[in-house]
């Protein structure tokens, strides 16, 4: 077999296939015997069919499907010959059975691209490192506050930050407005996620008082029935709750975690923070080290790899902002069907960014010696096994079924140590910020 490899761009790959007729030939009388033992021809028994009667019925149909076995074969063959691994189907062309019974072809197919480094060890970067202050910490002391705060039946007028509950319904019909109306619905009155106007018109009423609100919502709002709107609706009260926080002492420290005094909660809180903090930075350390990679490392990516990234993160985030923007009975916004064409050109660069990464990192891995540690891999199979609420031993054994995907699992572990690595490699100035 006769095979010539072209080389159009770093990642795709050309064989031009030449199969002699003496293979061809010999595919197709294969063929022809196969067919003597199991053709049912009226008047011959099976096996005892002439030659020329086989031509005569089945020799167009015998031709070609030699052709169609020797093709992938043959493709095969010469993927093992050159070494060559392809990521793609391979898209045949030019199929020619010359009057001589040479079978030629073209088969067009993508490889991963030639990886080369200048360096990784030593880039400059940025560690812009936040410093956690008493204000922080007395912020998510504030947040357990309020998360176990209680609350109480008030006869009085309502004010922040008292919880208020109400029935709600559109003062006036437009589309959709069915949607719109609630029952028994908490407000707690100047909460962030609460409307201004909700806010503003609840305050000073009373149990039993019937209000009207206006809200005047803005042209980018999600509910497109409202967006730009100005919506009136009618409030009943029904009742107000004054919020009853628990006395930050000792025993709210031992009621809300496993420390037995407020000062160890605040130690073990800051330090909390601390740890999140460095790692933010870390992680921007190692953007910066990645992106000065992929900067300084032109790569051609094929089109496969760059097509199947798109498709996946246009799906993710049409279907996040269909779980962003559901209405209360459970129904889809009009908005949901977003223009597919704007995604994929907004998405395209981040696909690209995100496979040059990848196809780094493994880069990195390879020539690191970088490798999963089975604690690493049990730790992930636990990882998987909590987010499908389902048995680890149960993820090891699926996996264990299949060694391309236990090895697909240790790759994208070594990767991320690599990833990791980087930031360490990095050469770093630190710089701190209170905000």
């Amino acid at each position: 077999m006769k095979v010539e490899l072209k080389e159009p761009k770093s990642w795709q790959r050309v064989f031009e296939v030449e199969v002699p007729r003496d293979r061809v030939m010999e595919s197709v009388e294969e063929l022809y015997r196969e067919y003597g033992l199991k053709a049912k021809i009226p008047g011959f028994r099976p096996g005892k069919v002439p030659r020329a009667i086989l031509e005569a019925r089945f020799g167009k149909g015998i031709e070609a499907e030699a052709i169609e076995k020797l093709v992938p074969d043959s493709y095969e063959r010469a993927l093992v010959q050159h070494n060559l691994v392809p990521i793609n189907r391979a898209v045949i062309s030019d199929l020619d059975l010359t009057s001589e019974k040479v079978l030629k072809f073209t088969a067009t197919f993508e490889v991963l691209p030639p990886v080369a480094i200048k360096r990784y060890r030593g880039i400059p970067a940025v560690k812009k490192l936040r410093q956690v202050t008493d204000d922080d910490v007395a912020r998510e002391v504030e947040f357990l506050q309020n998360l176990y705060a209680e609350y109480a039946t008030a006869d009085r007028a309502a004010a922040a930050p008292d919880r208020v509950i109400i029935d709600y319904s559109p003062a006036t019909d437009f589309p959709g407005s069915a949607k719109f109306k609630g029952q028994d619905y908490a407000v707690d009155l100047g909460a962030a996620q609460v409307l201004a106007e909700f806010s503003q018109g609840l305050s000073g009423a009373r149990a039993g008082d019937e209000k009207d609100i206006a809200v005047q919502y803005p042209p980018d709002h999600p509910a497109k029935e409202v967006a730009g709107q100005r919506i009136g609706f009618r409030v009943k009260v029904k009742q107000v709750r004054e919020r009853k926080l628990p006395a930050l002492d000792d025993g709210f420290a031992a009621k809300v975690s496993e420390y037995q005094t407020l000062q160890e909660l605040r130690d073990k809180i800051k330090s909390g923070l601390a740890a999140r903090a460095d790692a933010e930075a870390m992680e921007q350390v190692r953007l910066q080290v990645m992106n000065a990679i992929i900067t300084e490392n032109p790569l051609e990516l094929p089109e496969t790899l760059a097509a199947e990234e798109l498709s996946r993160l246009v799906a993710d985030a049409q279907e996040r902002h269909r779980r962003g923007h559901r209405h209360a009975d459970g129904a889809t916004c009009d908005q949901c069907a977003l223009d597919e064409d704007k995604l994929r050109t907004d998405l395209r660069p981040v696909a690209e960014w995100k496979i040059k990464q990848d196809l780094f990192l493994s880069h990195i891995a390879l020539a690191e010696k970088v490798e999963a540690g089975p604690e690493e891999v049990d730790s992930t199979i636990r990882d998987i096994a909590r987010s499908q609420r389902t048995d680890p031993a149960q993820v090891r054994a699926a996996l264990e079924k299949s060694p391309e995907r236990m090895g697909d699992l240790k790759d994208r572990i070594a990767i991320a140590k690599a990833s990791e690595l980087l930031g360490q490699w990095a050469e770093v100035t630190i710089e701190t910020a209170t905000q």
